[in-house]
C-alpha cells in the first residue's frame, strides 16, 4: 500500500479522512500499519500491504487478534457494525475465500476469457488508458484486469471483498515484474471506501452480479471516478436464449459460480442506474457463441473468432440483444 494511495482512502461507513500509522515499510510500500478515523479513535489494518477497508459488520475478528499481537497493539472486541450483515455479501466472502485457486486455474486461465478479454477490455484500454492515469477497479479479484492496466501505464487501486484474493492478486504483481503501480483494498462495492472525484477511470469487469446492491455501487464508482472519466461495465445479459448457455454449462460444467439473486442484467437498467451518477453510455453485447468452443481453440483464433462474431451479431438489429455479454462504455459527464 502506498503511501500516496493510503491518502485516498476513507472509511467504508463514514466515509472520513484516515490518518496512517506505519509500522513496517518498503521504500514508499506500507507492508503493515494502520489507517485511524481521526474522530472515533477506530482503525483498519493494513497487513501484506493490503488495507481492509470492509464494514465494520463484516470485519475478520481473528485477523484483528493475530495482528494486534503481532505489533503488540491493546487488543479489544471488534466493534459493532453500524450497519447490518446481508447474507449475499457473507456467502461471497465464503465462497471466493474457498475458490481462491479454483478461481485463477477456471476463470483467469480459461481460453475462452484469455480471448475474451483481448477483444472487449482489451481493446477499451487500447483507446483510453494512458501512462500515468489512476484507475479504480471494483472486484478486481485475482488482479486478471489489472495486469493490462499496469502494461498500459496505469496507477491502479483494486477493491474486492476477498482478501483471500488480493493476496494472490498482489503477489502476482511483486513476482510478476509488473511495473510497482498497483494497491489492493479490502472493501465492498456497496461502500467504496475511495475519497470521491480521485481517480481517472474506473472498471467492473464481471464483479457487479456478485454485489447485493448493484445500483449503490454503480453510485460509489460514480462518486470516484472524475468528470469526463471513464468506465468500464461488462456483465452478464439477460438474454432471450441465455437458457441455452445454462443448458450447456449443466452438462458441462467450466467454473463455478455464486451470483447474488438477480444475477442476469439489461440496457434499460444499465443505463438507468450509469445515469444516476452522471454517466452517459453506449450500450454493447458480446459472446453469440458457447464459451466452450473456444477451448478448442488456441487464444489468437478464439479471439478472432469472437471478434468476428461480435461484430456481425452486433450490426444485426434482429439478433443483437442475443448476445450472452452486456458491456457499457461510458463517460462521466458531471
Amino acid at each position: 500500500m502506498r503511501i500516496e494511495t493510503a491518502k485516498l482512502l476513507r472509511a467504508p461507513d463514514s466515509r472520513s479522512a484516515l490518518e496512517l500509522e506505519s509500522f513496517e515499510t518498503a521504500g514508499d510500500d506500507v507492508i503493515a500499519g494502520r489507517l485511524i478515523e481521526k474522530d472515533t479513535g477506530m482503525w483498519f489494518r493494513i497487513e501484506n500491504g493490503i488495507a481492509d477497508l470492509v464494514p465494520l459488520e463484516y470485519r475478520n475478528a481473528a485477523r484483528y487478534e493475530s495482528f494486534c499481537r503481532t505489533h503488540r497493539l491493546e487488543h479489544s472486541p471488534a466493534p459493532h457494525g453500524r450497519g447490518q450483515k446481508d447474507s449475499n455479501t457473507e456467502k461471497q466472502i465464503s465462497f471466493f475465500a474457498e475458490y481462491g485457486e479454483g478461481y485463477e486455474a477456471d476463470v483467469v486461465e480459461s481460453p475462452f476469457y484469455k480471448a475474451f478479454d483481448q477483444v472487449t477490455i482489451g481493446r477499451w484500454i487500447d483507446r483510453n488508458i494512458t501512462g500515468g492515469l489512476r484507475i479504480v477497479e471494483v472486484g478486481c479479484g485475482t488482479g486478471r484486469q489489472t495486469v493490462p492496466l499496469l502494461k498500459a501505464g496505469a496507477h491502479v487501486v483494486g477493491v474486492d471483498l476477498s482478501e483471500e484474493l488480493l493476496r494472490a492478486a498482489r503477489r502476482k504483481i511483486l513476482s510478476g515484474g509488473y511495473p510497482r503501480k498497483a494497491d489492493f483494498v479490502a472493501g465492498i462495492g456497496e461502500k467504496l471506501p475511495l475519497c470521491d472525484a480521485a481517480f481517472d477511470a474506473g472498471v467492473i469487469f464481471g464483479s457487479l452480479h456478485h454485489f447485493s446492491d448493484p445500483p449503490a455501487a454503480l453510485l460509489g464508482i460514480a462518486r470516484a471516478v472524475k468528470p469526463k472519466g471513464h468506465f468500464y461495465l461488462m456483465e452478464p445479459h439477460k438474454s432471450p436464449v441465455r437458457f441455452i448457455f445454462d443448458w450447456i454449462m449443466r452438462r458441462w460444467t467450466l467454473w463455478e459460480e455464486d451470483a447474488n439473486e438477480d444475477p442476469l442484467f439489461t440496457a434499460e437498467q444499465f443505463q438507468r442506474w450509469l445515469g444516476a451518477g452522471g454517466f452517459t453510455a453506449e450500450i454493447g453485447y458480446s459472446t453469440y457463441l458457447p464459451p466452450h468452443l473456444f477451448y478448442l481453440l488456441d487464444k489468437t483464433n478464439g479471439a478472432k473468432l469472437l471478434a468476428a462474431t461480435d461484430a456481425l451479431f452486433n450490426a444485426i438489429p434482429a439478433v443483437r440483444k442475443l448476445g450472452g455479454v452486456i458491456i457499457a462504455d461510458a463517460v462521466k459527464s458531471r
